[in-house]
């Protein structure tokens, strides 16, 4: 079977990116295209169109006989609307096609549902081949992400000039280059006191503790700027100058202020650095974003706020409503499974401070992160939106690779109002993936759901946690947890790895849980030492190829294999 795309009314650069975005789906479906709809072979005709009397990135597809016009305010929303068509679709990755049995039209809950790629550690972002990253921005444009952040972490360089930062520059100019071609927009975040790595040492800022402070700050590199000290505050505005100015053509909409991790202050004059020393900066950070990027918003991170420094939230809290925040579109948290800060239940949440989300969908509960291949976190994700109150409104997932890609999805649903529940969104992903439908969506859903039973592990040498490479002779172990699912979520893999069809089988989306149960099946049979199956360590060589691993990648994002 053959679809024709009629793409007429679409200008032709995103006609060209939506053309071969299809082109990926279909033919791994066995559906072919059609040049004209008389084509031999033709059976269904998409007429796409980006309609101006639409508003709110709403978007329709409204089926006819033998097609569907498929409808949308906006080159993004278009994508989203293509991405809506292929769910409501059935395929059996044979060539096998019923179309969408009813229209849809479609509004999205939030107006910002961001991705945050980690460009960084040589990791998948920052190693993969460019064509392959785009390919995974397109996934993401086809489920209606319509923000991509990215940071150019500054502590590597002396400068801007530094040959690596130039490749650096090079990576995420091409990132979010492409991602803007799809009509997503650009977003930068930042450590409001990061610095080059030569920055003047008598205006560091301080990080051990000391008054308030009872731990020092994560991810310090101590070269970070105080702005307390004079001339701080100038260092840290011109240092982000230089920075800005190499990205200043982009589509930004949004940057991104953030207190720590890395960053912060513990010096008297900083203390407590969330309602302090980190505010001194934002009026001149306000004035130079805007000064480069005039339509960007600008979101206050309020990340580790309350993790080293007592009673912060309650010393932040009068500062959202007393004229400190001006200019502040949106105010960024992730409270992870603990709930609103005791402030909020206390005296409510401040009028007029939309908040926003940034939740953990690669680390939590796996070290080394998507070592042992997909990593779902389907049920930690309904936990901490349920304790969040359903305070935000959109937000910007942290990803360190596509071992998540499932998180991503749940979170765009959610994000949009899809769908609140992660094994609804899960089951979607599923069916769209996979190609299944019926007794064998339910039974694969099931399994991928289960996956998240034995993810809560370590992996330890000698009795310590494994965070940089250990000294080869002593044998790697992985502690799991939880072991009750895994011999049943390998068989369910199995069966359908010897049954789905093999371009479907093949795909990286299937392939990374595949590979995850048959690697937890293994080190459940050998005492939980990974080095003694060579079944293990072929499916971890594997993974490692997937994630595009080099000589770079450092250990944290580096599947564990019997160094």
């Amino acid at each position: 079977m053959k679809f024709f795309f009629d793409l007429s009314r679409v200008d032709g650069d995103a006609a060209g990116l939506l053309l071969h975005a299809a082109a990926r789906y279909l033919y791994a479906r066995g559906i072919g295209l059609a040049r004209s709809s008389g084509d031999p072979g033709c059976g269904y005709t998409l007429i796409f169109d980006i309609d101006n009397t639409y508003s709110d990135e709403r978007y329709t597809l409204e089926p006819f006989e033998g097609g569907v016009s498929v409808r949308a305010a906006d080159k993004a929303s278009l994508f989203a609307a293509f991405g809506r068509f292929l769910e409501e679709s059935e395929f059996d990755g044979r060539g096998g096609f019923a179309p969408p049995p009813e229209r849809v039209d479609f509004t999205p809950k939030s107006h910002l549902r961001g991705i945050y790629f980690a460009t960084h550690y040589y990791n998948f972002y920052h190693s993969a081949p460019m064509w392959k990253v785009y390919t995974v921005i397109e996934d993401l444009a086809l489920r209606g992400c319509n923000l991509l952040m990215t940071w150019f972490d500054m502590h590597h360089f002396t400068s801007m000039e530094d040959d690596e930062a130039k490749k650096l520059v090079s990576r995420i100019r091409s990132i979010i280059k492409y991602a803007n071609r799809l009509g997503i927009g650009g977003a930068f975040t930042m450590n409001a006191n990061e610095a080059f790595a030569d920055s003047p040492a008598e205006l560091r800022a301080e990080y051990e503790p000391r008054g308030r402070y009872f731990a020092k700050p994560h991810g310090h590199y101590h070269v970070e700027l105080c702005p307390s000290k004079p001339g701080g505050l100038e260092e840290i505005l011109a240092e982000r100058r230089a920075m800005y100015e190499k990205f200043a053509d982009l589509d930004i909409r949004f940057v991104s202020f953030w207190p720590y991790d890395q960053g912060g202050c513990t010096c008297e004059a900083c203390e407590p650095w969330g309602a302090n020393g980190f505010l001194k900066i934002l009026p001149g950070f306000r004035s130079l974003t805007k000064e480069f990027f005039p339509q960007a918003k600008i979101i206050l991170s309020t990340w580790y706020f309350d993790l080293f420094c007592r009673d912060e939230w309650r010393d932040f809290y009068p500062r959202m409503t007393d004229g400190t925040l001006d200019g502040v579109d949106y105010v960024l948290a992730n409270f992870f499974k603990s709930g609103l800060p005791e402030v909020f239940k206390e005296k409510g949440i401040p009028e007029g401070i939309t908040f926003i989300d940034f939740p953990e969908i690669s680390m939590h509960s796996c070290s080394p992160w998507g070592g042992y291949g997909a990593s779902l976190l389907a049920r930690f994700l309904d936990e901490v939106d349920e304790k969040s109150e359903g305070l935000f409104r959109g937000g910007f997932p942290y990803s360190e690779g596509i071992f998540e890609d499932c998180n991503k999805y749940i979170c765009l649903a959610r994000y949009s109002g899809r769908f609140s529940r992660s094994a609804d969104a899960v089951r979607q992903y599923v069916k769209l993936n996979f190609c299944v439908t019926g007794d064998a969506l339910d039974e694969l859903t099931d399994a991928v759901l289960k996956t998240e039973t034995a993810l809560p592990r370590k992996t330890t040498r000698g009795g310590r946690v494994v965070l940089e490479i250990p000294p080869a002779e002593e044998p790697l172990k992985v502690e799991i947890a939880d072991t009750s699912d895994i011999e049943y979520c390998f068989g369910v893999f199995d069966k359908y790895n010897s049954i789905l069809p093999e371009k479907i089988k093949s795909e990286w989306k299937f392939r990374i849980f595949y590979l995850r149960t048959l690697i937890d099946r293994e080190i459940l049979e050998n005492d939980f030492f990974p080095g003694r199956s060579a079944a293990a360590q072929a499916a971890l060589a594997e993974i490692s190829r997937i994630w595009y691993v080099n000589e770079n990648t450092g250990p944290r994002v580096t599947p564990p294999l019997g160094r």
